[in-house]
């Protein structure tokens, strides 16, 4: 998966997100850098590397990449601690989500 385009569409068909959203992440070229720089392909941890924002076993390879992880759009909620909606939104019901 040495070309970037390949790799997005592996990558999406793993991730359940087309192309379009991978790249919307902002962490396309990152992550295709961090997979070159595991030589076997394996499927687990390129789902964990979008999800998550890190290869399995290792730190994120930048905060970026936590932030924008999957993970958080599976469920239109926002990472503990990131700017982008501000104090106090864990307080509230993620939208579409039910309070309890």
């Amino acid at each position: 998966m040495a070309d970037l385009d390949e790799f997005l569409r592996v990558c999406a068909e793993l991730t359940g997100f087309d192309v379009a959203e991978l790249h919307a992440t902002g962490m396309a070229r990152e992550h295709h850098r961090t997979a070159l720089a595991h030589p076997a392909r394996d499927e687990h941890a390129l789902v964990h590397l979008w999800y998550v924002g890190a290869w399995p076993g290792e730190a994120p390879s930048s905060a970026r990449a936590h932030d924008q992880g999957l993970v958080w759009r599976t469920f239109h909620g926002s990472p503990p601690g990131s700017a982008a909606p501000g104090h106090g939104s864990w307080a509230r019901a993620p939208r579409g989500g039910e309070k309890r």
